[in-house]
């Protein structure tokens, strides 16, 4: 059963990056300030401390790298998750290829796994 968001936040909660980032600002950084994804987190009461929190915990939890500077002149949930979305593309792209490459290696014989490999040194 699906929890109806909607009043609270804003949004639909369909979006898995901004819901993380908006339950972590409203348990965390803004405890109980309901935070849509379009709100500026100055005006709803944050300050540049948990304005650092909130990247530093996107950057831990998502594994990727925020420019802070960007997020700052328009501090939305919504930007975080967009910068979240373009440090984790490329990531999402390498594992597709990754499990792409490793299906394909996993479905050659071993004689041909050897030619494979015998023909990359040379």
């Amino acid at each position: 059963m699906r929890v109806d968001t909607e009043n609270r936040t804003g949004d639909t909660g369909d979006d898995q990056v901004l819901r993380r980032l908006r339950d972590e600002c409203y348990a965390v950084v803004l405890p109980g300030v309901p935070v849509t994804a379009d709100d500026d987190l100055f005006e709803v009461g944050g300050d540049s401390v948990m304005l650092i929190r909130l990247v530093a915990m996107a950057q831990l939890a998502f594994g990727v790298e925020i420019d802070a500077l960007r997020y700052f002149q328009r501090p939305t949930l919504a930007t975080l998750a967009a910068e979240v979305r373009q440090g984790l593309a490329p990531q999402a792209v390498d594992d597709r290829l990754l499990d792409d490459v490793l299906a394909r290696v996993e479905s050659m014989t071993d004689d041909e796994v050897q030619r494979l490999l015998d023909g990359a040194g040379s």
